[in-house]
């Protein structure tokens, strides 16, 4: 049996909810406003709902292969190419996920604090770091978002400190135009809330498997709360009509803190989101070089690792994204995240049930 550097489940709970804010917390206030204007944040509340019964079902489908992967779990209950298949699926998306990573993060360096800088400059030095940490696993990675999160306990303190120029009436009158807007708008939630796939990986790496199932409830609810404190900040700071224009409301509200000892708080705040930029690309690439030495069935993972660092970085030297591209992708990752990490473990959950019951009622 395959023997998994542990995780202890503070780990666990602050790498799922890293993944999960670090890249989606910029825009999110604009796209809950622009679809359902100041009511936007109740959809908070439906997409917290949606990630939790989805969070039950990869828990419920891993409890019956505790010790291995979804890899090793596919291989046991549907055979070997059926494995392969959602091996490929599962080092796609991840691949994805990281290349989306990369352009968010670059295009906010570009625009905000290095503007005649070229991308693919700014991945190369990204991706040196990546390869340093994410060689050595999920043990090391969650080790480094644990250091992470700690250094980031000041960031909500800032966003409060901006409260004296709050208009709550913005939000009212609620409902302003129906339940409808705020339904249909829990499409915007998926892409904000994928990385708890991460679980189908991180589960036979986790000390304590039982405390999985309140690990993710702390962990979805941490991230939900992240998400509804910023986006009520907003929608208090910036009027109905013009939250909407800003392209990134979370750091253009920063622009009107100012301190004695430094001018622009928006360069230092990007400065250092850089490390919670990373918490998304970090298990992304450890994942994709492990699908991808499982699908080829050789070479070491910090071997194929190495491989599509140098790949990303050629494919951001060939093609340099635009903010408009970069947002086409995460509309993509909406329904393909979907897919992979809602449908996906709901549908391997119920063969596996399924699969057992027809086992075991032809064994008697």
């Amino acid at each position: 049996m395959k023997t998994y550097r542990p995780i202890t489940t503070l780990q666990f709970i602050l790498m799922i909810s890293a993944f999960q804010i670090s890249v989606a917390f910029l825009a999110l206030p604009r796209e809950l406003a622009r679809h359902a204007g100041t009511d936007g944040w109740m959809t908070i509340f439906l997409g917290w709902g949606l990630v939790m019964l989805a969070s039950i079902a990869m828990v419920k489908l891993m409890k019956h292969n505790p010790d291995s992967t979804i890899l090793e779990l596919v291989r046991r209950y549907m055979g070997g190419w059926a494995a392969k298949l959602v091996t490929f699926l599962f080092m796609a998306y991840y691949l994805l996920l990281a290349y989306d990573g990369y352009a968010v993060a670059t295009l906010v360096i570009k625009l905000w604090l290095m503007p005649t800088t070229y991308i693919y400059i700014l991945v190369l030095l990204l991706l040196i770091p990546t390869y340093q940490i994410a060689q050595h696993g999920f043990q090391v990675i969650g080790r480094y978002t644990e250091i992470v999160s700690m250094f980031s306990i000041w960031i909500p303190l800032v966003y409060l400190s901006t409260l004296h120029r709050a208009h709550w009436l913005y939000l009212l009158p609620l409902f302003k135009e129906g339940w409808l807007p705020v339904l249909s708008s829990i499409k915007i939630m998926i892409y904000p809330l994928l990385g708890i796939g991460q679980v189908l990986f991180l589960y036979p790496h986790l000390v304590k498997k039982e405390k999985a199932m309140t690990a993710m409830l702390i962990s979805n609810t941490l991230t939900c709360l992240a998400y509804l404190g910023i986006t009520i900040i907003c929608f208090v700071y910036f009027s109905p009509d013009e939250i909407g224009e800003y392209n990134d409301p979370v750091i253009s509200i920063l622009k009107s803190i100012e301190f004695q000892f430094i001018e622009r708080v928006e360069v230092l705040f990007i400065a250092f989101y850089l490390f919670v930029f990373s918490c998304i690309w970090l298990p992304a690439m450890h994942l994709v070089s492990r699908c991808s030495a499982s699908l080829l069935g050789k070479g070491r993972d910090k071997t194929h690792l190495a491989i599509w660092c140098i790949v990303i970085e050629i494919s951001f030297f060939i093609y340099r994204p635009s903010f408009m591209a970069a947002a086409q992708v995460n509309s993509s990752l909406n329904f393909i995240g979907f897919v992979m990490e809602f449908v996906l473990p709901a549908v391997l959950l119920m063969y596996v049930i399924i699969y057992k019951k027809w086992k075991g009622g032809k064994r008697t």
